[in-house]
């Protein structure tokens, strides 16, 4: 079982943790208030406060149109001629001044606090999108364009991604000069359909993109993954789906470092929560049965899981470095969850 040592740098850690999961819950009652409203001057002046208050490195809500506009996807790519049984092509408007997400969940600082960036264009916006029924399926919303920004400045050589979406990250990669290939696992067939029929075709390249119809859970071992330069995983939804399908691929203990996962920080972050706490509990010398009980019955195999790996650690820990690497290391992380 792990240790934790009663030192003066663990009590101050432990204490700079909790506090800030409670500054993260109290800036996101406040910000969410703002999202979706047409900002006036004064209201923009007042979110800016809040950054500041909070140390968000974003000195400025306003983002250039343009830098939307010039994405070789945005710009090449049009779905208007998409129109199959169950999915059909919108057109939304952003409202200048509109504040919209510009990104998932990143952490800020060494303890827990994460933020997602946010903003407006001060100009309306015509942004593209799939429906299916009146859901959104798919679009190149910004969000979704600045939050692959990792995968597509990593691709190079033999490239693999497991999700293929409506093919905006292969379309970056295959613009690379680096980049000599693309494959994609994909397990939606009406996905791939829609796709080769109306997408890849406006593809202005020649260079080979391979589309397997697939599960990614299938493919997502050693060999296979061995036959590519980078890899790039995109094969959930958002938060709500993305930690669990990620756990199912930490189970398989396939670890390879040329590797990432698409808004990877945003899905950890609940998990480091339960660490955190985990850690706290053991400090305190409390009750971990109480303390997993206590977790929502959604998280609470994840619990488990914390529970499982510290149980068999013998690690002591003394200073703020060794606590922090429990809490934040991403080796640790995705052992917890591969128990």
């Amino acid at each position: 079982m792990i240790k934790i040592e009663p030192t003066i740098q663990v009590h101050e850690t432990m204490h700079n943790l909790i506090r800030s999961m409670t500054d993260m819950q109290d800036y996101l009652a406040v910000v969410l208030e703002y999202i979706g409203e047409v900002l006036s001057p004064q209201r923009e002046q007042e979110l800016l406060k809040l950054f500041k208050k909070y140390n968000i490195p974003q000195a400025s809500l306003r983002y250039n149109v343009h830098t939307l506009a010039a994405n070789p996807y945005f710009r090449d790519i049009r779905l208007e001629n998409v129109n199959t049984p169950t999915v059909s092509y919108t057109e939304s408007v952003i409202t200048k001044r509109t504040l919209i997400n510009m990104g998932f969940h990143q952490p800020l600082g060494k303890y827990l606090f994460h933020y997602h960036p946010v903003g407006y264009f001060d100009t309306d916006v015509h942004l593209p999108a799939l429906t299916e029924g009146d859901k959104i399926w798919m679009s190149p919303a910004p969000s979704e364009i600045a939050s692959m920004q990792l995968g597509v400045e990593n691709g190079h050589g033999h490239c693999l991604t497991l999700g293929l979406g409506i093919g905006v990250l292969p379309y970056l990669w295959l613009l690379k000069s680096e980049v000599e290939s693309v494959t994609v696992v994909e397990i939606n067939a009406d996905v791939i359909d829609l796709f080769c029929q109306y997408i890849q075709p406006q593809f202005k390249t020649n260079k080979k993109l391979n589309i397997i119809h697939g599960d990614v859970l299938d493919y997502y071992n050693a060999e296979f993954l061995s036959q590519f330069d980078y890899i790039y995983v995109d094969c959930w939804e958002s938060n709500a789906d993305g930690l669990e399908l990620y756990t199912k691929l930490m189970e398989k203990q396939i670890y390879v470092s040329n590797i990432d996962y698409w808004i990877e920080d945003s899905i950890l972050s609940d998990l480091k929560y339960i660490v955190a706490s985990y850690l706290l509990t053991v400090y305190q010398k409390q009750s971990i049965p109480e303390f997993i009980s206590s977790i929502d019955t959604e998280m609470k195999p994840y619990a488990k899981k914390v529970n499982r790996y510290f149980k068999q650690s013998d690690e002591v820990i003394s200073t703020e470095t060794q606590l922090l690497r429990m809490v934040n290391g991403k080796d640790i992380l995705q052992a917890i969850l591969a128990c």
